[in-house]
């Protein structure tokens, strides 16, 4: 097939997006712009507001929209929330067509994407474990990291699709894979910033100068991703406006342990990460960004 034919067979190829959060919002209406269609279903009508404002065509359960699709991208908040909408009652299964496709963009964990694999497999459906990496910013100007997992032939395959949301496609390996490669990063990540906030608690316990604080350690082998832009440059200074949920963190942070418990690898530290992140939950910060692990040393941060 040539490069023309294969540009026209993909340029017919109907697509459709579920989940249009803070993640998912962004990379639909790349897709919908960059492809010139898109179905998309969610309960939020703010969420859908926009897509349907720059075209997208509205679908009133995952199944409707399965019916009219070729391809179906997901972005949902939890594990039980995908096995829904891919498997449950007027779910995607009892819609899409033999040969079609489902690419699972959330951080679901092993057992679920297998699981929901495993499933759409026994219905000739293929699926794609893909969970993204960076954040909303990069979900709006199509700059994600992607790990791809599943059969190497079908990821190259939709390679077309995905540069269409990610600037970077990786191959992690078999279903799972994805997440795995996810959930090790968020474990990192995530896991910084119950150290920061013990850092800075400690500083201001001392009488340091906590503008030194925020300056100096930017600039030594201190530094990480989340003390820079998420705790110096917002939580210190009382923004949690969320970028990353601290809830989304809390639900990373329980499956990155099961997944652990699973392989039987170490999670000690884990474990005590995730005492903060029920700590800030419990508190009530659940929906601010998950800077405010911070609170839990800090609670004066909210008034600053």
């Amino acid at each position: 097939m040539s490069n023309d034919q294969q540009a026209a067979t993909r340029s017919g190829r109907r697509i459709g997006f579920i989940g249009l959060g803070l993640m998912g919002g962004g990379m639909a209406m790349n897709l919908l712009k960059k492809h010139g269609q898109l179905a998309v279903c969610d309960p939020d009508e703010r969420a859908l507001a926009p897509l349907l404002a720059a075209g997208a065509t509205r679908m009133a359960s995952p199944r409707a929209l399965a019916e009219v699709c070729d391809i179906v991208l997901t972005s949902l908040p939890t594990p039980a929330i995908s096995r829904q909408v891919v498997l449950g009652a007027d779910g995607l299964v009892d819609g899409l067509a033999p040969g079609s496709t489902v690419i699972g963009l959330s951080t679901d964990g092993i057992d679920a994407v297998r699981e929901i694999a495993a499933a759409l497999s026994a219905r000739a459906i293929h699926f794609v474990d893909c969970p993204v990496g960076k954040g909303p910013t990069a979900a709006a100007a199509g700059d994600l990291q992607l790990f791809a997992a599943g059969d190497r032939d079908t990821c190259e395959r939709l390679r077309w699709l995905l540069s269409m949301i990610g600037s970077k496609i990786d191959y992690c390996g078999p279903i799972g894979a994805g997440q795995a490669i996810k959930l090790a990063n968020n474990l990192l990540s995530c896991g910084y910033g119950a150290l920061i906030s013990e850092a800075y608690a400690m500083a201001k316990q001392a009488g340091a100068d906590l503008d030194i604080f925020c300056e100096a350690l930017p600039q030594t082998a201190a530094n990480s991703w989340p003390l820079q832009n998420v705790f110096v440059a917002k939580a210190f200074k009382g923004d949690f406006s969320p970028y990353f949920r601290l809830s989304a963190a809390l639900k990373d942070y329980q499956l990155v342990i099961a997944m652990a418990d699973a392989l039987g690898t170490p999670s000690r530290t884990a474990r005590t990460v995730l005492e903060y992140y029920l700590a800030a939950a419990q508190a009530g910060h659940g929906e601010r960004d998950f800077g405010a692990l911070a609170l839990v040393n800090n609670p004066e941060l909210l008034d600053e």
